[in-house]
């Protein structure tokens, strides 16, 4: 089997299975993404967040991007979506939740699965990601992954409509193999 975007894998973990969005998410992504708390945390979402921003979505980043849609193992209900944006020999993490599911670590499960995935099936020399001062929940759960702070910059956000300040981080593979590798633990 040939390791491509045209024929990415589904991730299981312990609580989730991760697999391609489709067409039938499109309710969900825009309950989801189209809630004010979710999209001022994102950088490329707008808000108002509709049914094309969906499909957009769907036709446009999840073909060209290593996206996968968060459900909980055996209920097919996208719940979030994380994923690795390419970047030459690196990718940068991102991921959104249903604030329905916030605090019970399913973003750091997630997540976990996804850096397995780029470092061990990708062979990823490194993964950036980053997140909004104001989101510190977002910040932990890269913490927990071994993600380390690179630096503060001014970040755009569509939705607010202007930059916001952001923590930039980096997991490299030295700090993934000392964290352990393997699934992140829930």
């Amino acid at each position: 089997m040939s390791l491509s975007l045209d024929n990415r894998p589904d991730l299981d973990t312990t609580r989730l299975s991760l697999r391609r969005p489709a067409e039938h998410d499109v309710d969900a992504i825009v309950s989801i993404v189209g809630d004010w708390d979710v999209a001022r945390r994102l950088a490329r979402v707008p808000h108002p967040y509709g049914s094309r921003d969906a499909r957009f979505f769907l036709e446009r980043v999840v073909p060209a991007e290593w996206v996968w849609a968060i459900t909980l193992r055996d209920a097919d209900r996208m719940i979030g979506a994380v994923g690795l944006t390419p970047e030459r020999d690196a990718a940068e993490l991102g991921y959104w939740l249903s604030p329905a599911h916030w605090g019970q670590g399913i973003a750091t499960e997630a997540a976990g699965a996804v850096v397995d995935f780029g470092f061990e099936r990708l062979g990823l020399a490194r993964l950036t990601s980053g997140y909004f001062e104001d989101n510190p929940a977002s910040g932990r759960v890269l913490a927990k992954l071994g993600f380390v702070e690179t630096g503060r910059v001014l970040r755009p956000c569509v939705a607010v409509g202007g930059d916001v300040p952001s923590v930039r981080m980096v997991l490299g593979p030295q700090s993934y193999s000392a964290r352990g590798g393997g699934r992140a633990k829930p």
